[in-house]
């Protein structure tokens, strides 16, 4: 969350080129990554990701911001509760889901050391498009 400190409606809106996402996609798709990791630790069946979910659409307005940052905050904290117990057995203990049709199985180790290496990289972009709009 720190990385997004500062960071207004209009600067997460913003696009450098079209080809890539804005601040404020990424938070989103960020907070889905830790609903569903964090669904993944309650037992919860992983669902086939659309790339439609996997990169939701932003809002428009200051609300829509702030509601952006408070779900990432959510997932976050959730995510963190979810983990905060978790022994040997239940790390190696093997998850299954699809990905835009391919299904896959990994440990709940490797989906947490994912998530971790996932959230790290977006957020370095953050902070390299935070750069290059203020």
């Amino acid at each position: 969350m720190y990385v997004l400190k500062g960071v207004d409606k209009v600067q997460a809106s913003e696009r450098p080129t079209d080809s890539r996402h804005i601040i404020w996609e990424m938070v989103n798709h960020c907070s889905y990554w830790m609903e569903a990791v964090t669904k993944a630790l309650h037992s919860e069946k992983i669902p086939d990701i659309k790339s439609t979910e996997d990169w939701p659409k932003m809002r428009k307005t200051d609300e829509d911001w702030t509601k952006a940052q408070d779900r990432l905050r959510k997932a976050y904290e959730e995510l963190v509760e979810s983990i905060k117990d978790l022994n040997e057995t239940r790390l190696t203990q093997k998850v299954h889901g699809s990905f835009k049709g391919r299904s896959y199985t990994t440990t709940f180790r490797k989906m947490l050391h994912g998530i971790s290496g996932h959230n790290t990289y977006h957020a370095g972009q953050v902070a390299i498009l935070k750069k290059s709009i203020t």
